[in-house]
């Protein structure tokens, strides 16, 4: 907390303008069809987001149309999928041209107590991902957890050293909070990346997080957080 405290304003001022390249910007509507995933990908394109995220049966079609790169979302929402079928979506989206993959574990083995189940799981998919070059985000979704459960996840995560611990996929009971990503900070340290998810809606709040661990920001509001900040820094020039 000190150290948030002594933050420079150049310090905070340094995130606020290199903001976009922190975001995965990112639409997961099951909703909506192909031609709103275009028009969102093509508007987030001129953003220089650091990825676009959306269905792995859509990465194909999108990754042809930006130059952005594109990450496909697997076992989503809830991970309840067996380890092979995410396996075959994770191939998918690298035969898709994806760069990155965000994998939801089994949280039912999670809250079954299951970390050896947890744990083989994790090794398979990580392992999975780097024999096809993409980058992995595991998504544990911090908003069904205890701390101890949190806490348990951290300390598999360690030991296969995906590219990231991801929070939330956005569709759980709620978003990320400072907390999450406070309880994460303090496991892994600087072992793994903090991706935060879910609920971030305005560049604040985005920063926020930052300043408390997170190195990226997962969001479907990202060119509205872009807005915002550039409307901050106006004010603060």
């Amino acid at each position: 907390m000190t150290g948030l405290l002594n933050l420079s304003k150049e310090r905070i001022l340094e995130i606020l303008k290199s903001l976009n390249t922190r975001i995965d910007q990112t639409m997961l509507k099951y909703d909506k069809g192909l031609k709103d995933y275009i028009d969102f990908a093509e508007k987030s394109d001129k953003f220089s987001f650091r990825s676009i995220v959306v269905p792995s049966v859509l990465v194909k079609e999108i990754a042809s149309i930006v130059k952005t790169p594109v990450a496909g979302v697997v076992g989503f929402p809830h991970g309840y999928h067996p380890v092979e079928a995410k396996i075959r979506e994770i191939e998918h989206v690298g035969r898709s041209g994806g760069k990155e993959v965000d994998v939801v574990i089994d949280l039912i083995q999670i809250k079954s107590g299951n970390y050896v189940g947890v744990n083989n799981e994790v090794e398979k998919l990580v392992k999975s991902a780097r024999e096809i070059g993409l980058g992995i985000k595991v998504i544990v979704e911090t908003s069904i957890l205890s701390d101890d459960e949190l806490a348990k996840i951290c300390k598999i995560l360690l030991v296969h050293k995906p590219d990231f611990i991801k929070t939330n996929t956005g569709f759980g009971p709620r978003g990320v909070s400072v907390r999450d990503v406070m309880l994460i900070k303090r496991i892994v340290g600087d072992e793994l990346k903090i991706k935060a998810s879910g609920g971030v809606r305005n560049s604040i709040e985005a920063l926020n997080l930052v300043l408390f661990g997170a190195d990226v920001i997962g969001t479907s509001a990202g060119i509205e957080i872009i807005k915002d900040r550039d409307e901050i820094l106006a004010s603060l020039q």
